[in-house]
Formats: C-alpha cells, structure tokens, sequence
C-alpha cells in the first residue's frame, strides 16, 4: 500500500474582536484547551513554520506574507509583499490570489490559490496561482526569494483528466464560463483549501473543500510541482483519493469537505479538521494513517470538545513537534465587530454599529486565534 506522510505545515485564521493585548488563557471547559490571540491580520488562510518559533503567514485577501512569533503574541515582526512576483498587473481590480494552503518540499516552500470562483461565481484568474520560494534567516530578519515562476494552469490541467472529470470537476470549474452563480466556492465550484507534502519528498497533496463528490472529500496528488513552477511543465496528477467524511452525526448523504490538514510525527499520523462546504459548521476531527485502503477515523471527543467553543471555525491544525500539543486555528474574518463610527469600516461594509471583522480599517483590531488541546 501507498503511504502519504506530508511534512509539517501550519495554517491560521483570524478573529475580529477589539480584545486585550494578546495573551493564551484557559478556557472552562478544560485546562488543556488554551485560547492565544494574535494581531495585526484578518483572513489568514495558510502558514508555514520556518523554525521552532517563527511561522510566515499569508492572507487569503492580500498578497502580503506576514512572519509572526509563537512566543511573542502580537503584530507581525515582518511583513513580505508578493505582487510583483505573481503575475499581477498594475492596477488590477481583483488582485487577490486567495491564498488557501502552504507546503514545504525540502528547501522550497509552495504556496496554493483558491482557484475558485468570487462568492457571486465569477472568474477571478489571479486566483489561479501555485508559486513557490525559498527562506533564507539573516540577522536581519527573513530573506524570501521567488523560486521558478507562479503558474496559472493546475484549474485547466485537472478539468482535462479524465479521473477527475469522472467526478466532476470539470463541471465545478468550467473555463468558458465567466460568471455562474451556481458555481461559487459555497455552491458547487472549485475551491482549493490545503496543500501538504508527500512521502516521497517531490509530490504535493491537494485537498479539496468543495466540490464534494457523490458527497465524498476528495485529494489530488501532484507529483511534480518542481518542474510545474521552474519550467512550466504541464501538471502530472495522482489517482484521486477520496474519503466520507461525516462527522459526529453520521449524515452519509451530505459528507464533508477538508478544511485543514496536517502530519504528525507524534501522533504518527494525520490529523486532519473536516467541515461545511458553505460558512459555519458542523465541523469534526480525524486522524489518517496515510493507508489509502484504510478511511480516517472520526476524533470523537476532540470533535465534542470543539463543539462546544462558540464562535470558532477552524480553518487550520498544527501540532507542535516539541510535545504532540495540537493547535486548531479559527478563520473569523466575518465576525460582526462593534465600532465608534463608520469611519473605521471599510466603505459600504459599516451596518447598524458594526461592521465584518475583515472590514476593519485598523489592522491591530484585526486578530486571529487559536486553540490548543492535547489528542493521545
């Protein structure tokens, strides 16, 4: 049997409450379970560790990477524009790559786009990215270099194989169409939301949150994503691997998408969060042993225990490689937060006293969090 062990990656999400300087704190249902808040980002879709401490975030809204520190909750100690090394034109209306998962391959760190649709379901092609880069440490801080260039076709190139068009994704994607409302990322259409490393240190993983089909989760091997972003080869995927994810209530009939994935060499094995193709939960916890003929296991009290935090939608899981400690991260970017005036709103987003946490014009209300919880 094939065994797909991926290497450590990190994701986070945001929340947009005017909190306190940032702090971890215990919640009440269990002394295990700790809440940190981080500042300075809203939107945070996809992370990667760069040494114990130090992650590089990206926003699925901007094409800014962010580098934080684990041990000192705050703003970012360095931000690292990346437009110009997208593809993206000056003055472009909707410049966003959508930024959803992160891997690393050895010294190379990919990062992926949504690839999906605008919530209204048009085409957005800037979405359309699978870029890579190399990190460098330097007393002076992180030195990020563009590897290869940012490539555009991956959406054309799993339309076309026949495997996948079997399943549909031809239909979920279809190119010729600008604008369909039925295939926005919360509907029907292609949405990419993790990336991970393979076993055999050349191949990534694709994790889908939608399309779902026959109500099924469903991953897609790339196996050369060097040559993919270095000289623009066309995309040599894997046989789909595709699981029923149900979560704690059992629904087979309406199965759920991968929201984030991660490997644990503690656990020695996959851990992986599972939830609605739409906003909001249910959402549920797994573990993968990487056996493509075995499913993954529902985490049942692990998903009871995310449950019962209100106001968190996990779009990421990293575990710590010091002690196994699992940290699920919440995407809350569209929170309602309570403001003074519509001044500190974006234009058009201010409502009733309150405005999306995303919409936020003071990037130090805009925060994200994460919960830590220990899984045997």
């Amino acid at each position: 049997m094939r065994y797909l062990l991926p290497l450590t990656i990190l994701a986070i999400g945001c929340s947009g409450q005017n909190t306190p300087e940032p702090a971890e704190m215990n919640t009440p249902n269990d002394p295990a379970e700790r809440v940190t808040t981080y500042r300075g980002m809203c939107d945070a879709s996809a992370a990667v560790m760069i040494d114990r401490v130090t992650f590089m975030a990206a926003d699925d809204e901007k094409n800014v990477l962010a580098v934080y520190r684990t041990d000192r909750p705050g703003l970012p100690v360095q931000t690292v524009p990346w437009d110009e090394h997208l593809g993206i034109e000056p003055g472009d209306e909707h410049p966003e790559v959508d930024i959803e998962g992160v891997a690393r391959l050895g010294d190379r760190i990919y990062w992926i786009g949504s690839h999906g649709r605008n919530k209204s379901g048009k085409w957005r092609p800037n979405r359309h990215r699978l870029f890579a880069m190399t990190l460098t440490k330097t007393p002076d801080g992180i030195v990020a270099r563009p590897y290869g260039t940012a490539y555009r076709k991956l959406a054309q190139q799993m339309a076309a194989d026949p495997r996948l068009r079997e399943l549909g994704l031809a239909e979920a994607i279809d190119i010729g169409d600008e604008k369909d409302k039925d295939l926005a990322p919360k509907e029907a259409g292609l949405n990419i939301e993790g990336l991970s490393a393979m076993a055999d240190g050349r191949s990534l993983l694709i994790a889908l949150r939608n399309p779902r089909p026959d109500g099924m989760a469903l991953l897609v091997p790339l196996h050369n994503p060097d040559d993919v972003v270095s000289r623009g080869a066309v995309a040599r995927l894997g046989r789909p691997i595709q699981w029923r994810l149900t979560g704690a209530s059992g629904n087979s009939s309406d199965g759920l998408g991968i929201r984030a994935i991660e490997y644990s060499s503690h656990h020695r094995a996959y851990l992986i969060v599972a939830g609605s193709h739409t906003a909001g939960g249910p959402f549920a916890m797994y573990r993968w042993t990487g056996r493509e003929d075995q499913p993954p296991e529902l985490l049942v009290e692990p998903t009871r225990r995310l449950s019962q935090i209100e106001n968190f939608s996990p779009e990421a899981i990293m575990v710590m490689p010091e002690d196994g400690t699992v940290r699920l991260l919440s995407d809350d970017g569209a929170l309602k937060v309570e403001v003074a005036s519509e001044s500190e709103c974006e234009p058009g987003t201010f409502e009733s006293g309150r405005c999306d946490a995303k919409s936020l014009n003071d990037r130090t209300r805009k925060t994200f969090k994460s919960m830590a919880m220990e899984i045997e």
